[in-house]
């Protein structure tokens, strides 16, 4: 860079090209859920071999009692039943031993599972804040807009943005900064439930997908929110400097009937730019007279 400096935009811009491909990442969970789809049949069959070994193992062992018995009887057949026993013993014992290798088997596999699901989970994850990322938020959108057309129930979409954080990050470092973002992913985790989608869209910028959702209970949460943030101070972790306070501006859209997830987003982000232009540290679910005004200006 000819500055000699990267900036958060250029840091996520590397990330998303070179860590998250969405091409690859689509693909990779893909491969995992086909992949975990297998391992389940694999399991029940290991689970279902298993049980017949010992099955069978018990029944050789009882034949193995009664051929005993009958030597006794007939002793002319004893050399015979001492090498049909002799069998049957080492049947037995393979069996054991093919039991204990299914169990270590099962073991690996149910570990293996668990690993897969970690891994498609931080697929599905921003690093830093913990948070969905944008490619898992691009296909909630789509498929939530698709189910609320469906359904014909509400769907809001919340657009939030740190107010001033460059110059945040500018004055205080990229650690500190990076605090700054884990504090407000924690701030609105803490304030969505059930089926809401938190995800960090880009660099400072947050995004919020309520399923079920009035305009009217999204403004409250985006405004609960908004709060929350404003009353947070903020302390170095390690000197304890008081670094003051942030604060955030929210637009917000409700799914209208002929809404794509573009359409959607972009009513959503043009709110969330009004906030910022009406001055920020505030919630704007509809274009202000001003600003409607000065639209129109512009567009005669």
């Amino acid at each position: 860079l000819a500055e000699g400096a990267i900036t958060q935009s250029h840091a996520d811009d590397f990330y998303s090209f070179h860590i998250v491909r969405a091409d690859l990442a689509k693909d990779v969970i893909d491969i995992v859920a086909r992949f975990e789809s297998e391992i389940v049949s694999l399991t029940d069959l290991i689970e279902s071999s298993g049980e017949c070994a010992q099955e069978r193992g018990e029944q050789l062992q009882k034949f193995s009692s009664q051929l005993r018995q009958s030597a006794e009887q007939y002793p002319g057949v004893g050399a015979i039943l001492e090498g049909v026993i002799a069998v049957t013993k080492s049947v037995r014992e393979e069996n054991q031993k093919l039991e204990k290798r299914l169990a270590e088997t099962s073991t690996e596999v149910a570990s293996l599972r668990t690993n897969i699901e970690h891994i498609q989970q931080e697929a599905m994850q921003d690093p830093l804040t913990g948070v969905k990322n944008r490619k898992t938020f691009d296909a909630a959108i789509a498929r939530l807009v698709r189910a609320s057309h469906d359904a014909q129930e509400p769907l809001a979409l919340i657009m939030a943005d740190v107010d001033h954080f460059k110059s945040f990050n500018d004055k205080w470092g990229h650690q500190t900064g990076d605090q700054v973002l884990r504090l407000v992913a924690e701030v609105m985790s803490a304030n969505t439930k059930g089926q809401d989608i938190l995800a960090r869209y880009g660099g400072e910028e947050f995004a919020i997908l309520l399923p079920g959702t009035s305009i009217e209970n999204a403004v409250m949460l985006a405004d609960r929110i908004r709060r929350a943030i404003e009353s947070r101070r903020l302390k170095k972790r390690r000197t304890f400097e008081v670094l003051g306070a942030i604060s955030m501006s929210l637009g917000l859209a409700a799914r209208g009937p002929a809404d794509t997830p573009e359409s959607l987003f972009d009513r959503a982000d043009a709110r969330l730019y009004d906030a910022k232009r009406n001055g920020r540290n505030q919630v704007v679910s509809a274009p202000s007279a001003n600003i409607a005004a000065e639209d129109r200006q512009l567009t005669t």
